[in-house]
């Protein structure tokens, strides 16, 4: 008569483990990592001008590559300037702003009279976001390997850059990072009470159903674009 047989339970300790390696796993196929790696999502890089260029030209590349449009700025007021040209673009009439100093200075620079400018702070309405023709953010990371934003969840008000068909991040070149792993070291690093979530973005919302027809727009903005700001002071 066969013997029941019981496995008894992976141990907690094991398996977080073994989840440990395999992300370390991940981390050394991404981009090289520079020397220096930020302390903090947010701050500057200790790296060398010409490594900061080489890790910006890769985002710009790799956001590109899934329909980001990306800008260079060569300050805040520049940066201004840029967005403007986009809200005449698109004929804007309300502007949803996070509540940080860049974000703030950027969209008033740009906003022309007759431009309504509604900074998110809490407790704004849900509804006065999504009524919002474009939502400007900054962004606490920019990964270079994807073309990717992360946005910390205490930086700002997260339903700007989903709920407004445009979302426009302005951001300094200074805040580039090789790849996810180093951005998620840098989360962990940032002063304050830990975040809720952090929001990854890459590219314009997009689904696909099972005919794989590709549709843009369905879960957030159908369009993404990036101000890089070449200015230590933003």
């Amino acid at each position: 008569m066969p013997v029941a047989t019981t496995t008894s339970p992976m141990p907690r300790e094991a398996i977080l483990a073994a989840v440990r390696a395999a992300l370390g796993d991940v981390a050394h196929t991404a981009v090289v990592a520079p020397a220096a790696v930020a302390p903090a999502a947010g701050s500057p890089l200790s790296v060398a001008p010409v490594e900061r260029a080489r890790l910006l030209a890769g985002f710009t590349a790799e956001a590109r590559a899934v329909g980001t449009v990306v800008h260079a700025a060569s300050s805040a007021d520049d940066a201004g300037r840029t967005l403007a040209t986009i809200l005449a673009d698109v004929a804007a009439a309300r502007v949803v702003v996070w509540p940080t100093p860049l974000a703030r200075r950027v969209a008033h620079t740009a906003a022309p009279a007759g431009v309504e400018v509604l900074v998110a702070a809490p407790g704004t309405a849900v509804d006065a976001v999504a009524q919002a023709d474009v939502g400007v953010t900054e962004a606490d990371a920019l990964i270079a390997a994807s073309g990717t934003l992360v946005l910390r969840a205490a930086s700002g008000a997260r339903t700007v850059s989903l709920l407004p068909p445009l979302h426009v991040a302005v951001v300094p070149s200074a805040r580039i990072v090789p790849d996810l792993a180093t951005a998620l070291r840098a989360a962990r690093g940032s002063a304050g009470a830990p975040d809720t979530c952090l929001t990854l973005i890459t590219g314009p919302s997009r689904t696909a159903d099972i005919e794989k027809k590709l549709v843009v727009g369905v879960h957030g903005p159908c369009a993404l674009h990036v101000i890089l700001v070449d200015d230590a002071e933003g």
